[in-house]
């Protein structure tokens, strides 16, 4: 058949996902198509795929047809916060097919993590282990104790390398007080030592984000790259600083992570215009912004589109970028055929829309990024 992909031989189909706009940037992929998925892989793409008996058809005609997104920052751990979100019903309704865990917990409920929040869960789940457990003594030096988890945090990352990615620190005098630096050190050497990446939150200094910035190796995550805090990325001009580029150079990457309190338009747009686009978008969705402002990925996607930035460009950032740094699915982030049958069904509408960012400023986008349905690992993921 012209213009067609297919695994060879072409298995029976469980699902076919028809006239649909087949978006994928991993492969550089714009075309009306046909999908066929079977056993959870993708079996076929091409420009009609007949429909055999008894097979579950999904009439896309209008959407895009694109890999399940990935939202590289996310809350979905229950612990003693009670901060978490559970992942299944907002990946239902937002195209989210893998989330990654920041920091949650730490090395002690790694087990926990595993058996109650990974293993039941409809969608994908990963996560960043925090850099200590979440119950330091009063009455114990903080760089001592932080110090007495370092191997095993490490041990832990690991032994649970297929679901564990690296270490994630909050970095900033209001979340590790004036020990923040001294934490952020310890996570280098840690990191060093067992050769995993580590998730830096950035917020307010000090330490400053220079001294960050040091730090920060190829492979490591910077998030909240678009707050307006004074650990941020731009400098009292309102320009990227030197020592963000020059991380940027060295292979860090920069995550969005919208969360409550850090995402601005006017620090996006400042930086935008100085040519500072992130690396990956995410939420940092959690129980006190998922009703705002937060809300959801495709509602993030949409005030990056607001700001100036391409669906095209936009998806890159949700699919094949953070995929990469996931890495522990082959064909995760992508559409081809015998990858992953993770995927999004999407849609732009045109209208008159309010976005809010975390200082509660609110726009009006002329358009908005909408999730029509996910699949993951072959099958419709539902709300219920």
């Amino acid at each position: 058949m012209a213009g067609s992909a297919m695994a060879q031989p072409r298995s029976r189909l469980d699902l076919l996902i028809r006239n649909g706009t087949v978006c994928d940037p991993a492969s550089k992929m714009k075309r009306l198509a046909d999908v066929g998925i079977s056993g959870g892989k993708i079996t076929a793409i091409a420009d009609r795929l007949p429909a055999d008996g008894g097979v579950e058809i999904v009439e896309a005609r209008g959407l895009y047809v694109t890999p399940g997104l990935i939202d590289l920052h996310t809350h979905c751990y229950h612990g003693a916060t009670a901060l978490g979100v559970e992942a299944g019903p907002i990946a239902a309704r937002s195209g989210v097919t893998t989330w990654v865990d920041a920091g949650s917990f730490g090395c002690t409920q790694a087990d926990g993590f595993r058996k109650f929040i990974v293993a039941p869960s409809p969608v994908r789940i990963f996560g960043y282990v925090y850099l200590y457990p979440d119950n330091r003594n009063p009455d114990m030096d903080p760089v001592k104790y932080v110090r007495s988890f370092v191997k095993q945090t490490g041990q832990t990352v690991t032994a649970n390398r297929d679901i564990l990615i690296g270490i994630k620190l909050q970095v900033g005098s209001n979340m590790n007080g004036r020990y923040s630096y001294d934490f952020l050190k310890i996570a280098r050497e840690l990191c060093d030592s067992y050769k995993i990446p580590l998730l830096a939150h950035i917020s307010f200094a000090p330490p400053e984000t220079d001294q960050v910035m040091e730090l920060m190796q190829a492979g490591d995550v910077v998030t909240h790259c678009y707050n307006r805090h004074t650990l941020g990325i731009l400098d009292e001009s309102g320009k990227v600083r030197m020592s963000v580029r020059k991380a940027r150079e060295r292979g860090v990457l920069f995550d969005v992570g919208h969360g409550l309190g850090s995402f601005n338009f006017e620090a996006a747009r400042k930086a935008l215009a100085d040519g500072f686009l992130a690396d990956t978008i995410s939420t940092d969705i959690y129980n006190l912004n998922v009703k705002g402002p937060v809300f959801d990925m495709p509602t993030t996607m949409s005030k990056m589109m607001y700001l100036g930035m391409s669906f095209d460009d936009v998806l890159q950032r949700t699919t094949a970028a953070p995929a990469r740094i996931v890495n522990r699915v082959e064909g995760m982030g992508t559409l081809a055929v015998g990858a992953p049958a993770d995927v999004a069904l999407l849609a732009i509408e045109d209208g008159e829309f309010p976005l809010t960012d975390s200082q509660r400023n609110t726009v009006t986008a002329k358009q908005r990024v909408v999730s029509r349905l996910t699949i993951c690992k072959g099958k419709r993921v539902s709300q219920g």
